[in-house]
Parts: structure tokens; C-alpha cells; sequence
């Protein structure tokens, strides 16, 4: 008998039907990215017609100003220097918060948020209290200001700052020969230490060479500090000796205490 011979099939890869997945997987991409780019467009042009025509800020009621009167909104408005009508998404937030606190008042807390849905520019105003007035010399000039709420030192021109004058705490004057930026932990201690003091004090003197003198009544005179170390201290033994002194009425006055050493104060007479 003979032998059938079975078929094989032939060897290879089959072509059409690989190539068929392969060009639907290709038109695939395509229309993906077809669609891709066609939102895109569409988000582009949408974003467009928003900043053109929908988010701009076209009349002053479109900026609101909490914690102002309506009388102040005229002056406030020209302070932050807007320019109307202007894109909502163009206006920088700090630039108008700088602003304010420039030509308003230095101790002005100011928050600046924009809103889409009404476009509106809403500015949050809160009068803090300064410190104290303050006046320091540089190279060519003395500048005066007042230590903030923080004891940041601030410029203040009343002239520029819609004759505003901020709320001040303590009627002392700080008068600073050398400005560096380490001051307001210091300053900080001291006011805080001063407010449970009876020494009346009028001005604090900050020298080139870093040393602090306070001024107080005629009991005391001069009282010289020295170093801002140990300021409790020597703030307390300050204030027993204005204690005792004032209690005592001696019949002459002094002209300066020195506290640079606290463990022995030194009084001077005064020569009248």
C-alpha cells in the first residue's frame, strides 16, 4: 500500500492578518491623538475667550475691600494702583498687597485673593498696632518709622501715606545708630519686660557699637545696659532701684545707672 503524505503547512509568518492588527492599532493612535488635539484647541480657545472677554475687572465695584469704610474704597483703590480694565489672572496679588502697605500704612495687614465666579478682586484690610515710633541714622540721611507689630523696622512719610497715622502702643521713641536685622528678638524681649515695669522709660538708644541706653525719669537718669544679654535681670534690679529711690526722695538726682554688670551697679551723680 502506499502511503499517504500529509499536508504541512507552509512555513512563515501568515501576513495578512498580523498586518490588519497592526494597521488598526496604528489608526488607533491616530484617532487618539486626533481627539487629544482637538481638546487641547478646544481648552486653549475656551481659555482665551475667558481671559478676553469673561475674567477681566472693568469697573471699581469689581474690587472689594473688606475692613475699609465706602469713603476709604476711593483712596485705597488709587493706593493699590490697579489700572482699569485689566485681566483678573494678570494681576499679582503681593504687587497689590506691597502697595497698600507702602502708601497706606506700614502696620496694615493686607490679604489679596482673586475670584473667578463673579471676577472680582477681594482685598482683606486689618489695622495692626506698631510698637513704638523709631528714628535711625544712616550714611546720609535719618530716616524715621516705627517698629511694626512685629519690631520690623517701617518707613513712614505721612506726606505719602494718605495722612494716615497708625495706632501706636507705647509712647517711647527708639532711636537706632546701627540697624541689623537681629534687633527684633532683642527689641521684642525688652518691650515685653517693660510692660511689667514701673520705670517710666522715654527713649531707647541702640549704638553703633550695639550697646542699649534708656533714658527714664529724673530719678534715674541714664540707665545703661550695655549688651542685650541678661535683660531680664537687669531690668529688674532697674526698676528696684527707681522703687527705692523715688521712694526715699533723696535731694539730688542721678545722672546715669550702669547695669553692664549687673552684679554691681554703679550709680553717677548728677553734677547740677
Amino acid at each position: 500500500m502506499r502511503s499517504r503524505s500529509v499536508a504541512r503547512p507552509p512555513t512563515g509568518k501568515p501576513p495578512f492578518p498580523q498586518e490588519s492588527g497592526e494597521r488598526q492599532q496604528r489608526g488607533g493612535w491616530l484617532i487618539q491623538l486626533w481627539r487629544l488635539l482637538v481638546f487641547s484647541g478646544g481648552v486653549v480657545g475656551l481659555t482665551w475667550v475667558l481671559l478676553e472677554k469673561g475674567w477681566w475687572l472693568q469697573t471699581p465695584g469689581q474690587v472689594v475691600f473688606h475692613g475699609a469704610s465706602p469713603q476709604d474704597h476711593r483712596e485705597f483703590l488709587a493706593a493699590s494702583a490697579l489700572q482699569l480694565p485689566a485681566p483678573l489672572l494678570a494681576i499679582d496679588p503681593s504687587s497689590v498687597q506691597q502697595d497698600l502697605q507702602r502708601l497706606v500704612s506700614p502696620t496694615l495687614q493686607v490679604q489679596v485673593r482673586r475670584t473667578l465666579a463673579p471676577p472680582q478682586l477681594v482685598i482683606n484690610l486689618e489695622n495692626s498696632a506698631a510698637h513704638a515710633w523709631a528714628r535711625r541714622s544712616l550714611a546720609d540721611r535719618v530716616e524715621r518709622g516705627l517698629l511694626d507689630h512685629r519690631f520690623n523696622w517701617s518707613s513712614f512719610d505721612p506726606q505719602h501715606q494718605l495722612n494716615r497715622f497708625p495706632t501706636v502702643k507705647n509712647d517711647v521713641l527708639v532711636l537706632v545708630d546701627f540697624w541689623t536685622p537681629g534687633l527684633q528678638e532683642n527689641l521684642a524681649q525688652l518691650f515685653s519686660d517693660l510692660e511689667r515695669l514701673e520705670t517710666p522709660v522715654r527713649t531707647i538708644r541702640i549704638t553703633e557699637g550695639g550697646q542699649w541706653v534708656l533714658h527714664t525719669s529724673e530719678v534715674l537718669g541714664e540707665v545703661r545696659l550695655g549688651q542685650p544679654d541678661h535683660l531680664p535681670r537687669k531690668l529688674a534690679i532697674m526698676d528696684h532701684l527707681y522703687a527705692q529711690l523715688e521712694r526715699r526722695a533723696p535731694p539730688f538726682s542721678y545722672a546715669y545707672v550702669d547695669l553692664r554688670n549687673p552684679d554691681e551697679p554703679e550709680l553717677g551723680l548728677s553734677q547740677g
